[in-house]
Formats: structure tokens, C-alpha cells, sequence
């Protein structure tokens, strides 16, 4: 088990304030999860001045997130913007011994009468990366992403759960998104135990997917460790704040030991 701070909580140009709480920290077995913003022209130039910092710590890669689409057909302009991001982030990722990258099915609202067609088009485009993943031999993980006030949850929790009866990928479940959801996180973590590798950790207030930290919301952060510890003790932790954080830096060290 790893725990992460992701980098969510910055923009390009802030981007090297991660160092100033691991540096608090002082525990090299803490890491980052970077947070690509491949659309910002400032990001890739920090990203390469800090890679002899970054390969002194554990590092994960979320997936390209902001202009990016899976569910648009291949061909697209957005399908082809997503795979030029994802493959440059798998270029770092490999030079960063990057443990895994996490996929989202979709980012954008989900139209009902559309659904079955994004749900190909994803998986088709899952597929094609689980084949750039195979190439640079780094995990390529699935997130339950979306939520029901964003209009962009693709799969119930049931249907998540399904998914992995037909892909040979694992998962990271995002314990915020469930909760926003009213998913059943402990069914979640019991059935789909041997396939997390890791959790993303935030808390809400049962609505908005706010990013708080970890005991700031209605989401029952105890009952959550308690199955953790029973059904996937030895998965990643991830802090995954929103950047309305990214000045308490006491805050987030003082979750990161409280986990």
C-alpha cells in the first residue's frame, strides 16, 4: 500500500508546491499522483524541469481529464486529442517508473438515448489503450466516474460493477463519486476486492462532487477503512483534492498521517 497526493490541487504554474508537503511530510514512501494538464502550454515545460525531483518519489498518473472524451467515436476530434494526450502521458509515465494510470469511461453529460453508443465507443477506446499500456508496461486503471448532479454518470453501480465480468483491467474506485451516487461503497469494495488496486479519497456532502478533504462531508470516512482494512488492505490511497485545498498544507499532511 501507497499513499499519494495528487496534484489536482494545482495549476501548471503551482505545480511544485506538491514538494513543499512532501517535504513536511518527510516520508519517501508518500508519492504523487500527477495530474495531466496537457492543454495548458505551461505544464509539459514544469513537468520536464521537475522530473529529477519527481523520480525520487512514487509516482501515479491520473489520465488526461480536461478536453478529453473516450465515448466520442474514433476519428473524432475529441478521440484524437484524448489519445494524443494519453500517449504522451504514458511517455512520462514510463520515464517515472509510473505505477498506473487511471481511465475514465467519459467526462461529458450523459444523453440517455446515446448511451449505448458512448458505452461502445469507450470500451473500444479502453481497448486501444489497454494495448498502449501492454507497450510501456504500466496498468491502465478503470474509475467510476460521473456523477448524478453533473449528468455525466455513464454506469449505475451495478453496472460498474459488470464491467469487470467482460475486461481484464482493474479498477480504482473514487469513494467521493460513490458517495455522490448513493452507491453502496462497502457492496462496491466486497464484490470488486480483488480487482482495486487503489482508492481515490475525497468527501462531499452527499450531492456535489466537492473534493473536500477526507473528513469534511456526510460520506462515513470510518466505515469506509473499516472495509478497507476487511476487503483490500494492501490498495493505494489517494488524496485527491480540490484546489480550493491547495493552501492547507497542514491540513492535507495531517490526513495523510491520519492514514
Amino acid at each position: 500500500m501507497s499513499i499519494y497526493i495528487s496534484t489536482n490541487l494545482y495549476q501548471a504554474n503551482e505545480f511544485e508546491k506538491i514538494f513543499t508537503i512532501l517535504k513536511l511530510l518527510n516520508d519517501p514512501t508518500v508519492g504523487i499522483e500527477i495530474f495531466p494538464l496537457w492543454h495548458d502550454p505551461e505544464f509539459e515545460g514544469v513537468l520536464k524541469q521537475n522530473l529529477a525531483r519527481l523520480k525520487e518519489v512514487p509516482i501515479c498518473f491520473h489520465g488526461p481529464y480536461y478536453f478529453t472524451e473516450h465515448s466520442e467515436p474514433k476519428g473524432s476530434l475529441m478521440y484524437q486529442r484524448a489519445r494524443d494526450y494519453y500517449q504522451k502521458t504514458f511517455e512520462y509515465a514510463k520515464e517515472l517508473n509510473c505505477k498506473y494510470i487511471v481511465f475514465h469511461h467519459n467526462n461529458c453529460p450523459v444523453i440517455p438515448e446515446k448511451r449505448g453508443e458512448m458505452v461502445l465507443n469507450a470500451g473500444a477506446n479502453l481497448q486501444e489503450l489497454n494495448e498502449l499500456a501492454k507497450a510501456y508496461q504500466i496498468m491502465n486503471l478503470v474509475e467510476n466516474a460521473g456523477t448524478i448532479h453533473s449528468q455525466n454518470m455513464l454506469f449505475d453501480e451495478e453496472q460498474f460493477i459488470s464491467i469487470f465480468e467482460e475486461i481484464d483491467n482493474q479498477c480504482l474506485i473514487d469513494i467521493g463519486h460513490a458517495h455522490c451516487n448513493g452507491w453502496d461503497l462497502e457492496n462496491v469494495i466486497k464484490r470488486l476486492g480483488p480487482k482495486i488496486v487503489g482508492y481515490h479519497l475525497h468527501n462531499n456532502y452527499g450531492t456535489l462532487d466537492e473534493h473536500n478533504r477526507i473528513n469534511d462531508g456526510t460520506l462515513d470516512i470510518d466505515a469506509f477503512f473499516k472495509a478497507y482494512r476487511r476487503f483490500t488492505p494492501n490498495a493505494d490511497l489517494v488524496l485527491e483534492y480540490s484546489s480550493k485545498l491547495n493552501r492547507d498544507i497542514e491540513g492535507i499532511c495531517e490526513d495523510v498521517r491520519g492514514g
